[in-house]
């Protein structure tokens, strides 16, 4: 590929954006050969070839061919290999990267396309006028120009159908208005796998503008599914990963910053499956909502790691005024109702309502429950020694492993529900309450309103995302030490009572966003204050 007048910077940006890209006729006539990523295609008639053929306009000029040279060699072949019949006025009017290789004044590609066109309509007028090329579909169509997209510029990951979708796009203005009509119906709920695909393919061609606007026109609908991506609730939580962040990538390039908001809390409480020792980035070439760029994975992997440590230090001040874990300092004593003989000279108080003779007796079974509860049931503790190496074996022929921690569910709202599920039981009639099922449930639905809330409290506004660098560029971090973070804070019958500063100050309650941020950032909290 050349080019003429195009200062020399410019020439390679473009060369490195486009890649090698062929253009011949139809029936395997070329002028000038190119070669697509080094390697020589073949081009036979249309008649004869095997590679299906698409009129997306009728009155189309060039073949767009694309042949994918990773399939399996035992593939069929239309799953490999199609072409489809479009305007080339249309490609240089909606597509910067078609307008720019088409251009005859700048590059090979533009003044081979005009010759062959030339071409085209000459042979046309000197096609024997036989009933056999008459009526044959491809006659009109035998000697148009080819240009073949070149394959490793579109990863084969992308799909057939996004490339047969993005070309559409690009003759949409050349529609009729019916065929305009049905094309946007079809459009509003296509699949969010489909258009994510396509948005990545309109980034690599440079196009991404026109597909943006023909979202827009068509009130894309995220697909036909019953969820609304601009609510959360639990049926989000039931789709795939994938789709999920599918989702997130289209609602960020449509400016869609409710959805972007709700889907990225519903990421971050179903948790990834690439989040199990970390964030790493990816090592090979993937799509781009696999690893959301600037932070952003860092940042919901950071959140939700805050929110669980809340659940866990939750559990934790039940299992230290118990007696199962050292406190640094000392828990307030708690005050049970109406006291009929308080214990005096302990070192700490019991937690029996009702300070009975059995009251040690009380408080040794619940604390048993409880751990048994945590480990068992809800697996959000583990019981383990730390006395020996975990990956320490006696004897490798034997079929012992080391013992494991139990894996917990992953979603935040399942572990929610099951810890609600709390028993309450009793060592005997005398101590009815003495659990600590009454006195767990209000301060777990103090998480729960901030999990579960419809508008996705958790997620991230992309408005207020200024940063590239995680997470000092930007000042809407969880991470981002500049924020006023609560030294303690106070929890009383499921509600935040008080925010307390560093220097002890109290601090005003703001929007839901911002108590929630400083709910999963405190540094301590009094859960029965």
């Amino acid at each position: 590929m050349d080019s003429e007048g195009a200062p020399e910077s410019q020439q390679e940006s473009l060369t490195s954006a486009i890649g090698n890209l062929s253009i011949k006729t139809a029936a395997g006539q070329s002028e000038v050969t190119h070669q697509a990523n080094g390697v020589a295609h073949s081009l036979p008639d249309l008649e004869e070839s095997a590679a299906p053929y698409k009129v997306i306009l009728q009155t189309g000029d060039v073949v767009v061919e694309y042949f994918d040279p990773e399939s399996d060699i035992a593939t069929q072949s239309e799953a490999r290999h199609r072409r489809w019949r479009v305007s080339s006025d249309d490609l240089k009017q909606n597509s910067p990267y078609f307008r720019a290789l088409l251009d005859p004044h700048k590059f090979s590609e533009g003044r081979q396309l005009m010759h062959q066109k030339m071409m085209h309509q000459q042979l046309l007028e000197d096609e024997p006028a036989n009933a056999a090329s008459s009526n044959s579909p491809n006659a009109e169509v035998r000697y148009l120009p080819v240009v073949i997209l070149p394959s490793k510029h579109v990863a084969s990951r992308l799909g057939l159908d996004a490339i047969k979708l993005f070309l559409e796009i690009l003759s949409f203005n050349s529609f009729g208005e019916e065929q305009k009509c049905s094309f946007d119906a079809d459009l509003k709920f296509l699949p969010v796998s489909l258009i994510a695909r396509l948005l990545e393919l309109a980034d690599a061609f440079n196009s991404p503008h026109v597909v943006q606007e023909s979202l827009k026109r068509a009130g894309y609908a995220y697909g036909k599914g019953k969820y609304q991506p601009s609510k959360f609730d639990s049926s989000l939580l039931k789709l795939s990963e994938d789709r999920i962040r599918q989702t997130i990538f289209v609602a960020r390039i449509l400016d869609e910053p409710v959805i972007y908001k709700v889907m990225t809390h519903a990421l971050l409480v179903l948790g990834s499956k690439n989040w199990a020792n970390g964030v790493e980035p990816p090592v090979t070439p993937t799509h781009p909502w696999r690893f959301l760029p600037n932070g952003i994975e860092e940042e919901l992997y950071f959140r939700r790691q805050c929110v669980l440590n809340t659940i866990t230090d939750l559990q934790a001040y039940f299992l230290r005024v118990y007696g199962a874990l050292e406190d640094p300092e000392p828990p307030k004593p708690f005050v049970p109702r109406q006291p009929l003989a308080p214990a005096i000279n302990q070192a700490r108080p019991f937690q029996c309502r009702y300070g009975f003779g059995n009251s040690s007796a009380c408080d040794a079974f619940h604390l048993g429950q409880m751990t048994r509860f945590f480990s068992l049931r809800t697996k959000t503790i583990f019981l383990g020694s730390t006395l020996i190496d975990p990956d320490f074996t006696l004897d490798s022929d034997t079929d012992s492993t080391p013992e494991q921690p139990p894996a917990p569910p992953s979603d935040i709202t399942v572990i929610i529900a099951s810890l609600k599920q709390c028993p309450d039981y009793q060592i005997d009639p005398n101590h009815v309450g003495c659990g600590i099922r009454r006195r767990f449930l209000p301060p777990l639905d103090c998480i729960e309103r901030f999990v579960g809330d419809g508008r996705g409290l958790l997620g991230i506004d992309f408005h207020f995302w200024t940063g590239q660098e995680w997470p000092f560029a930007t000042s809407s971090s969880w991470a981002n030490r500049t924020l006023p973070r609560a030294n303690v804070i106070d929890i009383r019958i499921s509600k935040l009572s008080a925010v307390h500063g560093g220097s002890g100050a109290r601090l005003s309650f703001t929007a839901q966003e911002e108590n929630a941020r400083l709910l999963f950032t405190a540094k301590k909290r009094n859960w029965e204050a």
